[in-house]
């Protein structure tokens, strides 16, 4: 059960982080307005308790305690890696969109400088461990549910 339960968890992960969000609401997540960026963050982990209670309820697991903690959780992840990456690179932006990661996977780079590895590590960094905290805190929140 704790499988199946990881499973819909990560499925509503994909879907509030790629299906279901927008270039303007990750802007907004890094505003420079503490309100602002408060309320952004709020209504992306909104978002991904939303779609965690529905796959859960729809399964038979403890949607409401899912949900709840699948809020509480994503905010405090997004909220410290959008103040992390407002440090260092800025507020009001993205510093890599998802289009320029494409590009330079493959190849056509558009701002060499700014896609050079030597700039690049500190964001894959802050990238890696924030979808490890992501994954680590869906595992324990289906450890609980």
């Amino acid at each position: 059960m704790t499988l199946n339960t990881f499973l819909l968890l990560l499925l509503s992960h994909v879907l509030g982080d790629v299906v279901f969000t927008s270039y303007r609401l990750a802007v907004l997540k890094r505003n420079s307005e503490p309100f602002n960026q408060i309320l952004a963050i709020g209504c992306h982990a909104g978002v991904h308790a939303f779609f965690a209670g529905l796959l859960v309820f729809v399964f038979g697991g403890l949607w409401l305690k899912a949900a709840l903690l699948v809020l509480a959780l994503h905010f405090l992840i997004d909220f410290l890696r959008c103040r992390t990456e407002i440090r260092l690179f800025g507020s009001d932006r993205i510093y890599v969109k998802r289009s320029e990661l494409f590009a330079w996977i493959s190849g056509n780079r558009q701002d060499p400088d700014k896609m050079r590895m030597s700039k690049l590590w500190p964001w894959f960094l802050i990238h890696f461990l924030d979808q490890g905290a992501h994954l680590g805190s869906l595992y324990g929140i289906a450890l609980v549910v």
